[in-house]
């Protein structure tokens, strides 16, 4: 079956996900059982990757790509004009988020046309941490942290970086069939670009909003969860497997055309210079959707901006 060898990589990386957050209460639920051997080996297996540096497997990341894990989708596809990516000073702006981010993984993270380009993709700091998942990250060598610091350090260093913008309030306001991104209050990465120059590029993908329905009841108290990074989300993906993104669908990813940014001395990034560039970009993000919507085949729906 061609989506078996997609199957098998979701059901690695989800698969990690969810064990891992199954796993973390679990020796405290077998010591009150009065399961203390248990409790403590497991215990013990859980804080191996805090105690010790987990090294790169590139053979782990190569098989994770021969096994073709766009297959696992009707349609997956990335569409780049690479010769524009420079070598370093790059920012790609994944949107939106999704539930699982599909875009961000399979034509981003573990894209083969992006690979010689050297990008670190950026992943909320708790999933790099996480128990099982923490290992995936660490094995593939491409991941790291999102935090302010982990940014500033690989931006001084020139790297291309790999974020999304929209974070846990994306997944929050998730809506199957609505195209939605959270930006007008995503300002930092703006900031950040206007003081080491860097170009900057808006991705969209398309399809991504299809992947799962999801509930949207008490926004208000989640969305508020989400600024003590607390993802809220709950959702629905394939009848077959819950938890998975539905594989009747169509994921078009497009890196949009670069917006190049000065590179500012600290003095000179007001924030009605934030503001201007801010404008700018998202600007740029409207353009790359109503470009490319009707080829994509939603050409009847508007980008809905928050």
């Amino acid at each position: 079956m061609k989506i078996f060898p997609g199957f098998l990589v979701h059901l690695i990386t989800i698969g990690a996900w969810l064990l891992g957050g199954f796993f973390v209460p679990l020796p405290i639920v077998l010591w009150y059982l009065g399961y203390y051997t248990a409790a403590t080996i497991l215990t013990g297996l859980l804080s191996i990757q805090y105690l010790v540096h987990i090294p790169k497997w590139p053979g782990f990341a190569k098989w994770l790509q021969q096994q073709e894990p766009r297959s696992y989708y009707r349609r997956c596809e990335l569409r780049a004009d690479v010769s524009r990516i420079k070598p370093e000073k790059t920012l790609l702006c994944y949107h939106p988020h999704g539930i699982l981010c599909g875009g961000f993984s399979w034509n981003g993270v573990h894209a083969p046309e992006l690979h010689a380009l050297g990008f670190v993709w950026l992943i909320f700091d708790g999933l790099v941490n996480a128990p099982i998942f923490g290992w995936i990250a660490a094995w593939c060598g491409n991941m790291q942290g999102a935090s302010v610091s982990s940014m500033k350090k690989l931006m001084a260093a020139k790297r291309n970086l790999a974020i999304i913008p929209g974070g846990f309030e994306e997944a929050t306001f998730h809506e199957r069939g609505v195209e939605r991104v959270y930006i007008m209050k995503r300002k930092g990465f703006i900031k950040y670009a206007l003081r080491h120059g860097y170009q900057v590029c808006p991705v969209y993908t398309f399809g991504e909003s299809e992947t799962y329905e999801s509930c949207n009841w008490f926004l208000d108290l989640r969305a508020k969860l989400n600024e003590y990074k607390i993802p809220t989300v709950l959702f629905f993906g394939w009848w077959a497997f819950p938890f998975f993104p539905r594989p009747n669908c169509d994921i078009v990813t497009i890196i949009g055309a670069p917006i190049d940014f000065p590179e500012l001395n600290e003095d000179s990034i007001t924030p009605e210079v934030i503001d201007q560039w801010h404008r700018k970009y998202v600007n740029a993000l409207v353009e790359l959707f109503d470009k490319h919507k009707e080829d994509s085949g939603v050409g009847h729906r508007q980008l809905d901006i928050r």
